[in-house]
């Protein structure tokens, strides 16, 4: 907590680092994210700077291990990395309903629910999450209220610097997903949520989907359409649980299709787990940019990307023939 407790964008005094790595993951780290102790403090200072002349950053957090998790999903590309805290900062305001969890008490009831569950890491030492797209009333949740959900649990974690490294392995169930939760993605909502898995702050290493109704077809085609291509390349589909289970290790597979993980405590941990770190999470909250005030220096803003409505028209026909249906 007291890493963060200055959301001064300028403060007096940074916070220096301190190396919660094993051997192992430094070694990951220098061969596949560039980073070592010759770049890593040139990078955090000059992320520094970027973040003290901002015009638009009111208040941020400065803190190495914030500041890293950009740095490590960019493979220490200081402009790429400034370029996403940016926008990482602009969808929490633009978006605010999908990316802004300002008291995690209020995602409690969700996370009752057990919609979004982290797991175990794998053999490989990347965090598991397990997605149930259609647990939930579509009626009394939205994908706003999903999405926030899924953020929440990601920034429980993300913190962590061995899975800042390793990354994360995202497992995505449609079981239970009916017509009615497909059609309150709307293409607007699809788009936002896409474009935040494109630009923002988290290394998917893997994205497993799994228990495809025939009717999610078309939204799933929208959605391969939308993330980029690297991202595209990370999803792998499963015609069956034999075939998940021959790609997934047994230790974090969940326990209802023969797995190791048992949902409940998984969900019940990942409860408590919140619960510790409501603290950091309020005050991370806080931080705030302000977009009335003119930035010089974006080409493209994401808060002018979110609100435009130009879409590929051959993406709107395929999502009027998908709510038509």
């Amino acid at each position: 907590m007291s890493d963060i407790a200055n959301l001064d964008k300028c403060p007096a005094v940074y916070v220096e680092y301190r190396c919660a790595l094993e051997p192992k993951h430094l070694a990951i780290a220098r061969d596949e994210l560039n980073e070592n102790e010759h770049t890593r403090g040139p990078a955090l200072e000059q992320m520094r700077q970027f973040i003290a002349k901002h015009p638009q950053i009111t208040r941020c957090r400065t803190d190495p291990l914030f500041l890293l998790m950009f740095l490590r999903n960019r493979k220490f590309n200081v402009v790429a990395a400034c370029e996403s805290l940016e926008k990482y900062l602009t969808y929490r305001v633009v978006a605010k309903d999908f990316f802004y969890v300002k008291d995690p008490l209020d995602c409690d009831h969700l996370v009752k629910q057990g919609i979004f569950i982290p797991l175990d890491p794998d053999e490989e030492g990347r965090k598991v999450f397990y997605l149930r797209s259609g647990h939930y009333d579509p009626d009394s949740v939205l994908p706003e209220d999903v999405t926030r959900l899924g953020l929440l649990a990601l920034e429980v974690y993300q913190e962590v610097e061995h899975y800042q490294v390793m990354g994360i392995v995202l497992l995505v169930d449609l079981k239970e997903m009916s017509l009615s939760h497909v059609a309150n993605w709307t293409l607007t909502k699809l788009s936002i949520v896409t474009r935040a898995m494109n630009e923002v702050t988290f290394r998917w290493k893997q994205i497993h989907v799994f228990n495809i109704p025939k009717y999610t077809a078309t939204f799933i085609e929208l959605a391969m359409r939308l993330i980029s291509p690297k991202l595209r390349n990370r999803v792998v589909f499963h015609k069956s649980i034999d075939d998940l289970k021959a790609a997934i290790d047994e230790s974090v597979l969940p326990d209802i299709y023969g797995g190791k993980q048992s949902l409940e405590e998984a969900n019940e941990r990942f409860r408590q787990k919140v619960l510790e770190q409501r603290e950091r999470i309020l005050k991370h909250a806080e931080m705030t940019i302000d977009l009335s005030i003119p930035n010089p220096n974006s080409k493209n803003p994401a808060n002018a990307a979110l609100q435009s409505s130009v879409v590929d028209e051959s993406v709107i026909g395929s999502f009027r023939k998908l709510n038509v249906d």
